[in-house]
């Protein structure tokens, strides 16, 4: 996937998680699960940016 791409899912996630927890309180278990796709999408792109640097591989991979 490309930066732009990357970026597009990244800012997308952000923007629901921020109107669900302006709906449901950030202690909510669906703002959580949220917060957590967002952490994995922004931790794919910086490992992806790190591949493209050859500083080191994808975690887990």
């Amino acid at each position: 996937m490309g930066d732009k791409q990357y970026q597009a899912r990244i800012e997308q996630a952000r923007k629901e998680l921020h109107a669900l927890a302006l709906e449901l309180g950030i202690q909510h278990p669906r703002v959580l699960s949220q917060s957590v796709k967002l952490d994995v999408l922004i931790n794919e792109y910086i490992d992806c940016q790190a591949d493209d640097d050859g500083e080191f591989s994808r975690r887990g991979h």
